[in-house]
């Protein structure tokens, strides 16, 4: 008995099949590739704006909260380095954490002891850095040197992602506001609290 033979046909299907699978497998190979382009790079300029641009407006309220405190009720118990500043203190030498700043003008608390921007009466959370940044520092230079704080992407310039985040992050602050170069190897984005009267510290200054 003869073998059947299959219709001439039959393998017409096979040619739209492997153009889906090699779709597929593109499409595979870009989401892999995370930060470094394509779907990937828009999740993450996606994700940077709004973790750095939110903790930016975040931190920034809670300190003018504080001078708030002192402007309405004159409490200022601030000391040391930078003596009675109405604006939490900083480590003058390296700046401070975000996450570590107090407030001297509390009145809430028993002669408006010094308490933590973020446990203390006032309670709030500042949420950790977005993932591949740095965390927020602050630096209190007075008026001369300026109060500013500032995050970078922990590799520079190396991800695409958080360039483009950055750059949109930076367009919903004006040049008073702000100090960023999207060229820079660092990336180092500066918020200011009060622009300096005089020469920026050196903290409040983009490399």
């Amino acid at each position: 008995m003869a073998p059947r033979r299959l219709p001439s046909d039959a393998g017409i299907a096979i040619g739209p099949i492997l153009f889906i699978l090699g779709v597929l497998g593109v499409i595979a190979t870009v989401m892999a590739a995370g930060g470094s382009g394509g779907f990937g790079s828009a999740g993450v300029a996606d994700r940077v704006v709004a973790d750095v641009g939110g903790q930016a407006n975040l931190i920034r309220a809670k300190v003018n909260e504080c001078y708030m405190q002192y402007i309405v009720n004159g409490v200022n118990n601030g000391s040391g380095a930078c003596g009675n500043d109405p604006y939490p203190c900083s480590d003058q030498t390296n700046g401070s954490l975000a996450a570590d700043m107090t407030c001297p003008n509390d009145p809430l608390t028993s002669g408006g002891a010094e308490q933590s921007l973020w446990t203390g009466p006032r309670l709030a959370s500042l949420p950790p850095p977005t993932k591949g940044f740095n965390a927020w520092k602050y630096m209190n230079a007075g008026e001369s040197g300026g109060r500013c704080i500032w995050t970078a992407p922990t590799n520079g310039k190396r991800n695409p992602g958080d360039i483009e985040g950055l750059k949109k992050v930076a367009a919903k602050f004006t040049s008073q506001e702000l100090s960023y170069d999207p060229t820079s190897n660092s990336q180092k984005m500066v918020i200011f609290i009060t622009r300096p009267t005089g020469s920026a510290d050196s903290h409040c200054t983009v490399p």
